[in-house]
């Protein structure tokens, strides 16, 4: 074989490894951790996230479960750091316990996007709808369905949720501008069905009159609205919850739920995605400041929810 053949075929090699190097470059560790996969909201999220980097070129995704415990979350953020991943987006179960976590996935190169519950340390983003403002808006939306005097109730979120905190402060402050409006009462049921359900039992028992009930998720928002029923006051009691799953858009269809702070969360989730592949092909590793991206909420109710498509109903 003569030597210009043989240099031929070295160079012919040379640019097949070359190719199949930057191939495999171009298939980024992408991991998504939730609080648990088991929610409407999280599920979502998800799927989203999934479509999002299946249309930009069938990038693979790594979901993990940290099934409601901040614990679980943290060993998980762990895994993902030591197995070099090369973005994480991360549903804080509990803000502060999470910090540490995403300081660490930073501090070795690993952007991280946060969903729905930021965390007290700089990084890269967070994808959210506004807690606070919404929280207001449903404030609002029950005094005008309670006509502006009344009891009224708030089922709670873990402290450390900071989504669920901001919630509820946007929710006082709308319904501290009624002075016919007292809050009765105020307990968390950990964003669950069964614990809210019992909850909401606790307070029919205690209030004979109780007229409006904010729980910020629609899972527990749904649990009340079941106990509300139960004790035949259902139609006494608007019950308002926050997300906007597909469950509880028909409950409020049916006239068991009065009203939910929707949010696409499909496009939720897309939109991380899109945003972690933007900053991998650039090249950027370090961030002073968490950019905040803000989804607007749409106050879902039954004389406006058959407004919300089929295809966007999560």
């Amino acid at each position: 074989m003569s030597k210009t053949k043989i240099l031929a075929i070295l160079i012919a090699i040379s640019v097949l490894v070359s190719g199949a190097n930057l191939a495999a470059q171009s298939v980024y560790k992408i991991g998504y951790l939730p609080s648990t996969l088991g929610q409407a909201a999280t599920k979502a999220w998800g799927v989203g996230i999934d479509n999002a980097l299946k249309a930009a070129g069938n990038i693979p995704l790594q979901s993990v479960d940290a099934m409601m415990k901040a614990e679980t979350q943290v060993s998980m953020m762990d895994d993902f750091i030591n197995q070099g991943f090369d973005f994480i987006i991360l549903q804080p179960i509990d803000a502060a316990a999470l910090t540490a976590s995403v300081k660490k996935a930073e501090s070795k190169g690993i952007p991280v996007i946060t969903l729905n519950t930021d965390t007290l340390a700089p990084h890269f983003a967070c994808v959210s709808m506004d807690d606070y403002g919404a929280g207001y808006k449903v404030g609002e939306a029950m005094a005008k369905q309670i006509g502006g005097k009344g009891n009224v109730a708030i089922i709670q979120s873990p402290p450390g949720a900071i989504a669920g905190v901001d919630r509820e402060k946007g929710f006082r402050a709308a319904i501290a501008k009624i002075p016919a409006i007292k809050i009765v009462g105020a307990q968390n049921a950990e964003w669950n069905k069964d614990k809210a359900l019992a909850l909401m039992n606790a307070f029919l028992q205690a209030n004979k009159q109780l007229d409006g009930v904010f729980a910020v998720n629609d899972n527990m928002a749904e649990g009340a609205a079941i106990a509300a029923e139960a004790a035949g006051r259902l139609k006494d009691v608007k019950i308002w919850g926050f997300n906007g799953q597909l469950s509880t858009l028909l409950q409020i269809e049916q006239g068991k739920v009065a009203g939910t702070a929707y949010t696409n969360a499909y496009e939720q989730g897309a939109t991380a995605a899109r945003m972690a592949l933007d900053v991998l092909r650039s090249g950027t590793k370090t961030f002073a400041k968490t950019q905040v991206i803000t989804v607007p909420p749409f106050m879902a109710t039954i004389e406006n929810v058959g407004q919300i498509p089929a295809n966007i109903r999560w």
